[in-house]
């Protein structure tokens, strides 16, 4: 129950976090990000320790997941207006679409989920992509330098989203050759 409900939070934060920030309450923006991202470590190792994983549980996790990152993206893209956020927001986002399609179709082919789950690349990805963002957030209190620096951050983010993705491109050759 409590992991789900700290899926939810994850999922509907991203709208107080943009206020926030469009506000010019970075910091408060900030917090309120770097608490939901970490929520997402929280829940599954509530999950994990209580035994209490369930499917509407992954599914929440993952869209959460999803909705707070490219929601925060987004947003940024349009703020900032900055062409390089823009192609590494495309990327980000289409890899997540891939990957969550992707996953759907091994899962329906008979693939356990729990071989279908973030490798090592995805969960340094993760990591990666919420510092980066949260960084983001407080850029305005700091300039263009510490804003372009943030994107190398989110570019080593989306480098190793890109071989977490094809990690997930090798699971479903080697079903295609069975």
């Amino acid at each position: 129950m409590i992991p789900n409900l700290l899926s939810v939070f994850r999922m509907i934060a991203f709208l107080p976090v943009i206020i926030l920030f469009s506000s010019e309450y970075y910091l408060s923006s900030f917090f309120l990000f770097t608490a939901a991202a970490w929520s997402d470590f929280l829940d599954g190792f509530l999950a994990r320790k209580y035994s209490i994983t369930s499917n509407l549980g992954s599914l929440l996790d993952l869209l959460a997941d999803k909705v707070l990152v490219s929601s925060i993206l987004i947003f940024l893209v349009f703020y900032t207006g900055n062409i390089y956020l823009l192609i590494l927001t495309t990327i980000i986002i289409v890899r997540e679409i891939s990957i969550s399609s992707l996953r759907l179709f091994l899962v329906s082919k008979g693939v356990e989920i729990s071989n279908v789950t973030s490798d090592k690349f995805g969960k340094l990805k993760t990591f990666l992509q919420m510092f980066s963002l949260s960084l983001l957030l407080m850029y305005p209190l700091f300039g263009n330098i510490f804003f372009t620096s943030v994107l190398f951050l989110l570019l080593l983010s989306t480098l190793f989203s890109i071989l977490s993705f094809l990690n997930y491109l090798k699971i479903w050759n080697s079903l295609e050759e069975n």
